[in-house]
């Protein structure tokens, strides 16, 4: 039997790729896999590709118009079996590039957000969303949460299908690297968030509770991880010195070594109103560190059935459940390594590489035809 043939397209090359490395580790020796990318090809993932002999097609450094008439003459050309999308930005080229086409591989959008561009009013993100649905043969959610937006926009259950993200935990974080992280507290106790800045992830409350701890007396430090627009991160400053936080919370932007960032703290806190399957969630539960989160989205698919999770917005049960954490940051450690192993499970790249693939195939083999 021939090997399946899978085309995997992807917004950037850029950034954090954990996901896709799963796919490529799982598809080893049973699944031919190229990868087209709609950025300029030259970040760490295209390097990782081209060290592992996998082919890059290279759609950007042009119009969007131009990158989705480059997607549907290489999915024309290709004889690939499936194309599988990732994101809101893939899924809907790959989708507009394969409208009206004949004779195309089976298709499938992987859905790596939830709410968000309802939160945000951002209603061209969602018709654009509603239009993936409606043109792909199969839909992939990332948690319950994610396969009920879906449904509720429009997608058929019949063409819903789920896939567990996940990282290699054999790839052990830097133990020098976290305790330079540690010598850098200001403050008996570390709090922090990982996240970037845009509505869903809600600093607001993030903010509140801080205050609240502060105000009780606790010698605690905040620090936010993440990049955004300049106009979010100009708010989110703002709140700072609206609430006389600037000298316990800092913003230093993007971290590379993340893992070890996470691992320097006490607890990290989670205070999203809505999330697909956040990874700073399942990577420090995963590490033995203990999470604060809200029951939003797909967090309750990784944490709910070992803890207490706070409502979206409750500034008050945020601080309080942290302040738990810091009452005795030992007995919290001790109980984090306790759920670690079942995360690890559930959230190992194995798991994750091997539910992506099967995607595909099942989209292959029950494709929509509309």
């Amino acid at each position: 039997m021939d090997p399946l043939r899978i085309l995997e397209v992807i917004s950037a090359t850029e950034g954090r790729h954990e996901i896709l490395v799963a796919i490529v580790s799982s598809a080893a020796g049973a699944v031919e896999l190229e990868f087209a990318t709609l950025d300029d090809g030259e970040g760490e993932f295209a390097v990782f590709l081209q060290e592992q002999g996998i082919p890059l097609h290279v759609l950007g450094a042009g119009s969007i118009f131009r990158t989705v008439v480059r997607l549907r003459s290489l999915v024309r050309r290709s004889s690939v079996d499936v194309v599988q999308a990732h994101g809101h930005e893939a899924g809907w080229q790959l989708a507009l590039a394969t409208t009206g086409m004949r004779r195309r591989p089976a298709t499938v959008v992987a859905r790596h957000h939830n709410l968000y561009h309802h939160i945000a009013r951002k209603w061209l993100r969602v018709l654009l969303d509603r239009f993936t649905i409606r043109r792909a043969d199969m839909m992939v959610a990332t948690s319950t949460s994610v396969g009920d937006t879906l449904v509720g926009e429009g997608c058929p259950q019949d063409r819903l299908l789920f896939a567990t993200n996940g990282r290699d935990w054999e790839v052990e974080p830097d133990t020098d690297l976290v305790a330079a992280h540690r010598l850098e507290r200001r403050a008996t106790h570390r709090v922090v968030a990982v996240g970037n800045f845009k509505d869903e992830k809600d600093h607001p409350a993030l903010l509140r509770a801080m205050a609240r701890l502060v105000d009780s007396g606790l010698d605690a430090e905040l620090v936010i991880a993440g990049t955004g627009s300049v106009e979010a991160r100009a708010e989110v400053e703002s709140m700072i010195i609206e609430l006389g936080l600037e000298k316990r919370v800092s913003c230093p932007g993007w971290i590379p070594d993340v893992f070890e960032f996470i691992l320097s703290a006490d607890v990290l806190v989670h205070a999203s109103l809505d999330e697909a399957s956040p990874q700073a969630v399942y990577e420090a539960a995963g590490f033995g560190v203990p999470v604060v989160a809200t029951w939003a989205g797909g967090i309750r698919d990784i944490l709910g059935r070992h803890q207490e999770l706070v409502t979206p917005g409750d500034d008050k049960a945020l601080a309080m459940q942290v302040a738990a954490v810091l009452a005795d940051p030992a007995a919290a450690r001790c109980r984090a390594e306790v759920i670690a192993g079942d995360i690890r499970d559930r959230y190992s790249s194995d798991r994750c590489g091997t539910s992506y693939l099967h995607a595909c195939r099942d989209a292959l083999a029950h494709r929509y035809v509309g």
